[in-house]
Formats: C-alpha cells, sequence, structure tokens
C-alpha cells in the first residue's frame, strides 16, 4: 500500500513537472475553408517554455487524410502560399506556419519505427523545432480527416503521452489525457 502511494506521487509530480513546461491540446477548427467532409484537427502547443519536438503515431483503418492537391505536403505551408491557396491552411501537415527553421519533419533520432508518412491509414511522424522562440499557444500541426475516420492515435510531446480515439474524423483524447489537458489548463490560469 506504501509502494503504490509512493509510486501515485512521483507519477502525479512528474506529469506536474511536465505540464509546467507547458501541454497539448487538440481543437477541431470550425471555419468554411476546412475542406467539405473534412474534420481539421489542430494541434496545439501552450505553456511558458519553447516547444521542442513532437511524434505522433494515427492509426485509420476507415478514413483518410486530406492533402490540398494544390501543393500540399507533409510540412507546414508557407504563409504566401495560404494566400495563393487558402485551403492549404487545412491540409495534412506538421510544422509551424510563418517559422522556414521550426517544424522540420522527419525521423530524429530514430524515435519513428516505421518511415515518415502523412497518409491513411497510418500517420506516422516526428518533428522538431529549431526555433527557440515557439512559446504556447502556437500550433504545431494540423491533422485533417474524413467524417468517416476512426479508428486512434497516440502523441509525445515535452515527455507526455496524450492518447486517444479518431471518431467522425475528429482526435477525441481519452479520459486521462483530458485530466491532463485539464491540469494545463489550470497552471496556466494560475500563471495568469
Amino acid at each position: 500500500m506504501k509502494m503504490t502511494s509512493l509510486l501515485m506521487s512521483a507519477i502525479a509530480v512528474g506529469l506536474v513537472s511536465n505540464v509546467a513546461l507547458g501541454s497539448i491540446s487538440i481543437n477541431q477548427v470550425v471555419d468554411p475553408l476546412v475542406p467539405d467532409g473534412y474534420v481539421a484537427n489542430e494541434i496545439v502547443w501552450s505553456g511558458p517554455a519553447d516547444w521542442t519536438s513532437s511524434a505522433l503515431l494515427v492509426n485509420l483503418p476507415t478514413g483518410t487524410a486530406y492533402q490540398t492537391p494544390a501543393a500540399g505536403g507533409d510540412g507546414a505551408p508557407a504563409e504566401f502560399m495560404i494566400g495563393l491557396v487558402p485551403e492549404l491552411e487545412f491540409d495534412t501537415y506538421v510544422g509551424i506556419i510563418g517559422d522556414g527553421s521550426a517544424g522540420i519533419p522527419g525521423n530524429p533520432g530514430g524515435i519513428n519505427p516505421d518511415p515518415f508518412s502523412m497518409d491513411a491509414p497510418r500517420i506516422n511522424v516526428s518533428w522538431a523545432n529549431t526555433s527557440p522562440y515557439d512559446f504556447g499557444p502556437v500550433r504545431i500541426g494540423m491533422i485533417t480527416l474524413s467524417e468517416d475516420a476512426t479508428g486512434d492515435w497516440k502523441l509525445l510531446s515535452a515527455n507526455v503521452l496524450y492518447s486517444g480515439v479518431v471518431v467522425n474524423g475528429a482526435m477525441v483524447p481519452e479520459p486521462a489525457t483530458l485530466g491532463l489537458l485539464g491540469l494545463g489548463g489550470l497552471a496556466l490560469l494560475r500563471r495568469r
């Protein structure tokens, strides 16, 4: 019993210290430019510390990931390209729009067991940030999935593992992750 209490205390301290660095939220974006039949899931880093890296794995037994036919890619689009092709903002990508040095997609340190992939049925990507000025809130990725997409996802960022399911194209955190996201929000409110 005592060992269980110590272990739970250690886990709680670890989670709170990681939340103090920052936290991740996943927001479904409501915008008329989101392609018909798709749900845009925005991954946002919030916190007082600079975002450095993340790894994402999404398994989709059904559904597809949106890639803009005109000029889509796996990395964040350039701001001038969004001016030319507005739907690029809701392409499936990782990285930070407007910061050419940030959000470099790739496989640093062998984090991904599989090759880099941003397409269904498996999105598997890790990405890093070379800019020291990306304090939250900042969008670090956009995962736009078809409304028939189902599956599960895992995201590792700031040494915290977030996970959940994909339901009708929306990335929904599991209850434990929801609690962690709530802790992150409380930590940010307390700082103000």
